[in-house]
């Protein structure tokens, strides 16, 4: 468990964030559809597998080959499953990254987790596994994952290593039937990963903790 967590925000939410506890869960889809390239990814609770050398695929029927340039896919429903965004780490290039004027430290990490499980457990609408929470963990598509990419409970902490230097830490829960694994072999340039995202609909959740100003304190840019 961190040390410390980080939520990077403009200000004018902080009061809800600190003083009232307000933590807003948005959906995958949202930020499968977000187009802002710093937050925003279309890969959003999925694992792509691409080898770099191309695949063979044949079918186990006939015996038929096919070569071609394929991706390996494992997902889990986007629209299901919610998710809180925070750092590991304190950075003020991360504000610039996050549009965020602001950043709240919470530096009781374990409590702030037990508030938050004990309010997401109440919801009638949630998954029995209540509140999952992680580090992400970052992958190339072009090299063997050190996770179990059909786990749908580990997918929602998967992204592309592009977005490493984010060191985020995910709060995440799914309604009652979400993290069921979906497994697809797409032709690359053929499938669209936004035009999939679009399909989805996207969704948020204030989940309200209460006060955390006694486990956390807020930062603002300097200007």
């Amino acid at each position: 468990m961190p040390e410390k967590l980080y939520k990077y925000l403009p200000s004018q939410y902080v009061d809800n964030v600190l003083n009232k506890g307000d933590l807003l869960f948005r959906n995958l889809t949202f930020f499968r559809q977000y187009k802002d390239e710093q937050q925003g990814d279309p890969l959003e609770g999925h694992h792509r597998d691409n080898p770099d050398e191309g695949v063979v695929l044949t079918n186990l029927t006939t015996g038929k080959k096919t070569e071609g340039d394929f991706s390996f896919l494992n997902s889990t429903n986007s629209d299901l499953i919610f998710v809180f965004c925070m750092s590991k780490t304190y950075n003020e290039n991360l504000y610039k990254e996050f549009k965020s004027d602001a950043c709240i430290t919470i530096t009781d990490v374990e409590k702030f987790l037990l508030r938050t499980r004990v309010k997401i457990k109440h919801l009638l609408s949630c998954h029995r596994s209540g509140l999952l929470h992680d580090p992400v963990t970052y992958y190339a598509a072009n090299k063997r994952a050190e996770f179990n990419i059909k786990d749908p409970k580990v997918l929602p902490f998967a992204k592309d290593e592009t977005f490493l230097r984010q060191d985020e830490y995910r709060l995440v829960f799914g309604k009652k039937k979400a993290f069921k694994l979906v497994q697809r072999i797409v032709m690359n340039g053929a499938y669209d990963f936004r035009e999939d995202a679009k399909k989805g609909t996207a969704a948020k959740k204030i989940i309200s903790i209460g006060d955390i100003s006694d486990i956390a304190h807020v930062q603002y840019l300097a200007t």
